[in-house]
């Protein structure tokens, strides 16, 4: 009978808090805002094609393989694996997912537990037992007959979607960053071995004249002459060692290895390879990671703002306990000494300094902000894929252009060599064929490193994904 008694006081207190919860059921429909909506109006793009459609959807960096480096492609494994930023967005990424939990736990009920001892003695009665047990179970809940809850939930799973796509990015900017540094120190290595190179050619011309200034043929002008232009080939030499060192030291920080300049390059720079599908501009947006995160974000933003407006209406919480006390384990488990209690509480803002609907307008504001930073993004994208298009073909021009200038170059200085040691050319006529030689050599290097290094920006201005030639 007496947890019977126990049980109806229960139910007749909890039928009366959901009452109140049917009736706020009913107000729900007036007294809930509607959802945020959002327009993006952002640039639309050009009908055209890039290149050919492509169904490529996740990010990835597949596009490393084209090179046909087996050590490019494991250096990328390696910093995938390895790379502090990449540890430290998949943390971040970690830390959206833990937060994302922790707001799902709201909707649910929450459940404290208490137990406690005391004792206490009377010292004219040594033998009085004072002892007392208190234990109890406290719940409460706050239905969330608003959605305010649910905006919350929704805001942080956008929130850890964002993250992931977050590290999405950061792992394709590693990628790219990698295979840069990578021709960049193959381009080092070319431009050190030409330094190298024409030091020993300047240094043969400079023998050439030191012979013609013995037997009376020059000057000694052209004895400093050519040792000038020794000097100014060793300074170059230099100066190219010292910014392959630092290419190299940068790649190993990437690759998390310690910044020694031992890492070795191959011999020559790859071939370029065919161009990949580029599909539509509009596609763009659903391949590149930093505008999807950009994306989620906006949506989170928008769940923002409805939890600000949610927050200026009623709330309903539940909560509820049963408690016990006693003097020994016996009466401690007595039902008449157990209390229950079960109770509704409705809580609406009354005053509050305009907080409040401050915090609605600076929601707002917020969203707005990252609207247009949002459209701003989709812009430097298309802007990014459409640059890069465009060096595609001024860098084969000039690629082409700088193959038949060190042809000719070559040509002439061979000439002007053999011209010289029969005494028909003059010093200056040599330096300046070997200067315009060097020249045309480095600068082909520079530009097959550079048209390398515009075709990895255009894959990661397309987002990444499969290669394949159009």
């Amino acid at each position: 009978m007496r947890i019977r008694r126990l049980i109806e006081m229960c139910t007749s207190v909890s039928f009366i808090a959901l009452s109140g919860c049917s009736t706020l059921n009913h107000m729900k429909a007036d007294l809930s805002p509607e959802p945020t909506s959002i327009e993006k109006n952002i640039e639309t793009a050009p009908d055209n094609q890039w290149s050919e459609p492509t169904l490529n959807a996740l990010p990835s960096t597949d596009w490393v393989g084209a090179f046909a480096d087996p050590v490019l492609s494991a250096l990328v494994d390696e910093a995938l694996s390895a790379n502090t930023d990449i540890g430290a967005a998949q943390a971040t990424f970690e830390i959206s997912n833990a937060q994302m939990k922790i707001a799902g736990a709201d909707r649910l009920p929450s459940v404290n537990g208490s137990l406690g001892v005391r004792r206490t003695e009377n010292a004219n009665s040594l033998l009085t037992d004072n002892t007392a047990l208190s234990a109890g179970v406290n719940a409460s809940w706050e239905p969330d007959l608003l959605g305010r809850i649910k905006d919350q939930i929704g805001r942080a799973e956008y929130s850890a979607l964002a993250s992931e796509a977050d590290l999405a990015s950061v792992r394709l900017s590693i990628a790219g960053r990698v295979v840069q540094n990578w021709f960049d120190i193959i381009e080092g290595r070319l431009l050190t071995e030409l330094s190298v190179r024409d030091v020993a050619t300047q240094e043969r011309a400079l023998r050439l004249t030191l012979r013609r200034f013995e037997g009376g043929i020059t000057g000694s002008s052209d004895v400093r002459l050519a040792r000038s232009s020794v000097a100014n080939a060793k300074a170059l030499q230099a100066s190219r060692r010292q910014r392959l060192a630092q290419t190299t030291r940068a790649l190993e920080v990437l690759l998390r290895r310690y910044p020694d300049n031992a890492l070795k390059s191959v011999s020559d720079l790859p071939r370029l390879p065919p161009r990949a599908n580029t599909g539509v501009p509009s596609e763009i947006l659903q391949r590149r990671p930093d505008l999807i995160a950009a994306d989620f974000r906006l949506a989170a933003a928008g769940l923002d703002v409805d939890v600000a407006r949610k927050n200026l209406l009623p709330r309903l919480t539940l909560d509820g306990g049963l408690s016990g006390n006693g003097r020994s384990l016996s009466s401690f488990f007595d039902v008449d000494s157990l209390i229950a209690n079960i109770g509704a509480n409705l809580a609406a803002p009354i005053f509050q300094g305009g907080r409040l609907r401050a915090n609605v307008e600076l929601q707002e504001a917020v969203l707005r902000q990252q609207l247009e930073q949002y459209s701003g993004a989709v812009l430097q994208a298309y802007s990014d894929v459409e640059t890069a298009i465009n060096a595609e073909q001024f860098l084969s021009e000039r690629v082409n252009a700088l193959q038949i200038a060190l042809e000719e170059a070559l040509g002439a200085e061979e000439r002007l060599e053999l011209r010289y040691t029969e005494g028909l050319a003059s010093i200056l006529q040599l330096l300046d064929a070997q200067s315009r030689r060097i020249l045309a050599e480095s600068q082909l290097i520079s530009a097959r490193s550079e048209r390398l290094d515009n075709r990895v920006r255009l894959y990661l201005a397309l987002g990444g994904g499969d290669i394949g030639s159009i």
